[in-house]
């Protein structure tokens, strides 16, 4: 039978031989699959809607875009990368081009969070223009779009010329996201200083028609027919989102994968199995020499006792 001294030698051999394999184990070239992505928030008034739930509460549908948006951050494959626009009227503004995901995950996060209703320069919104703008822009930076709103047009589509996607049909891949509740809820009217101070009323909309369109515009609900007609107008994916996780599983299904040649480090595994056999060799306090008890003079006692202290 092997001696108790004899396993522990053999053991701090292995350790010994995986510490130079940690050494000399040179880097592995892979290919993994990665997204790049323009995400677009539609930040316009209806968006601040509260007919959205999370944790209990009811929230805006802006936070909810930020929630689904920032869940897919967390989801998204290391070497991913992401942008982040803004939508008001018919033109999108980038808040930042694609960075990668997982080194800058904190700022993203931060920069996500802190969208909000006030950076809109505009009270009008033209879904179907924006998105157009939007294709071009992701077009642009050879990048896949996440395009979410509401698809509340003000003024309303009668009022508005078509748009012609026909250029951009199929130059583009990614999601047409819609936010929003199926029955509609007033909108929350705030004053100069940001302060809410109530709901809009018939005829107090903003529009081209001077307030004059007698509809539902002081209402809003998630406008899934005329998202459909877009997302099959320009080759999007439509997907109405109903809570924050929800987004990145779609993402997987409607987004194609780009592949990132990658070099990874696989000295770690090694490392990690050598400290697992030192730490093997000290479980029994009882610590005797580290070489075969047959080295030593017969009748030598081991230089440690039973409680590690050298005798």
């Amino acid at each position: 039978m092997i001696a108790l001294a004899d396993r522990r030698f053999w053991l701090l051999c292995a350790a010994f031989l995986l510490l130079l394999l940690t050494f000399m184990l040179p880097a592995v070239h892979a290919a993994r699959p990665v997204y790049k992505l323009v995400a677009v928030l539609d930040i316009t008034g209806s968006m601040n809607a509260r007919d959205q739930s999370a944790n209990g509460r009811k929230i805006s549908r802006i936070e909810m875009e930020k929630r689904a948006l920032t869940s897919m951050l967390a989801a998204l494959p290391c070497g991913s990368r992401l942008g982040v626009g803004i939508f008001v009227e018919e033109r999108p503004f980038l808040l930042f081009e694609p960075v990668e995901t997982c080194g800058n995950y904190a700022p993203l996060a931060q920069s996500i969070e802190g969208i909000g209703w006030r950076m809109g320069w505009d009270s009008e919104s033209h879904i179907a223009g924006g998105l157009r703008a939007a294709m071009a822009m992701a077009r642009d930076l050879d990048a896949d779009l996440v395009f979410m709103t509401d698809g509340q047009e003000i003024p309303p589509l009668s009022w508005s010329a078509p748009v012609d996607f026909g250029p951009l049909r199929g130059a583009v891949s990614g999601m047409l996201v819609g936010v929003g509740g199926a029955e509609f809820v007033p909108i929350p009217k705030f004053d100069n200083t940001g302060h809410e101070i109530g709901v809009w009323k018939p005829g107090q909309v903003p529009s081209e028609t001077g307030g004059l369109f007698k509809g539902h515009e002081y209402l809003t609900e998630v406008n899934e027919p005329h998202l459909k007609e877009l997302a099959t107008a320009t080759g999007l994916t439509y997907f109405h989102v109903l809570q924050a996780d929800q987004l990145y599983p779609q993402v997987q299904h409607a987004v194609p994968r780009r592949t990132q040649q990658t070099t990874v480090d696989m000295r770690a595994v090694p490392a990690a199995f050598a400290v697992l056999l030192l730490a093997l060799c000290c479980l029994d306090h009882g610590f005797a020499l580290p070489w075969p008890a047959r080295l030593r003079r017969p009748g030598q006692a081991p230089l440690f006792n039973s409680t590690g202290s050298r005798r």
